[in-house]
């Protein structure tokens, strides 16, 4: 949006436009990674949401979806606000920690130390492909597989 408006110094652009736009952002970019189901039975969803408003947000959708159990596969980068994230998950899932493949990526084994500060309980894993196939192989058609933490967590399975 701050580019929108800069542009529109220098030219017109409706509000409807800029409306028409954001609706279409997927079709009309190919965008990927915000809130993109990549599963049916069990439903699995990826977002890239990784600080303290997106998780926020991502929280607030999850509980919006019925679900036996939640299967939060979950990484992030080292310099991002952890506490604060981790603060926010939710108790109930079962969680697979992971790291993206990049030197930035916090080691899943201290994502998953940390994390049992928060109560929240789960299992490392050395890749995102193997969290995944174990949230999947754990999973019942009831169940919601959620992946996300870091646009590089999500950038490995979309």
């Amino acid at each position: 949006m701050a580019a929108v408006r800069l542009l529109q110094q220098k030219m017109p652009i409706s509000s409807d436009a800029i409306a028409h736009g954001l609706m279409q952002v997927v079709a009309l970019t190919g965008l990927q990674g915000r809130w993109q189901q990549l599963g049916e039975k069990p439903l699995i969803i990826a977002d890239t949401g990784h600080n303290e408003a997106g998780i926020r947000l991502i929280v607030q959708q999850l509980s919006r979806l019925s679900y036996q159990t939640l299967r939060m596969v979950i990484g992030v980068v080292n310099d991002k606000d952890v506490k604060t994230m981790l603060s926010l998950l939710p108790k109930q899932a079962t969680y697979y920690f992971t790291n993206a493949n990049i030197p930035r990526a916090l080691p899943a084994n201290e994502l998953q130390a940390l994390a049992k500060n928060y109560d929240l309980i789960g299992k490392s894993y050395p890749s995102v492909q193997e969290a995944l196939n174990a949230a999947k192989n754990d999973a019942s058609t009831n169940d919601v597989i959620f992946v996300g933490g870091s646009n590089f967590i999500v950038a490995e399975v979309v």
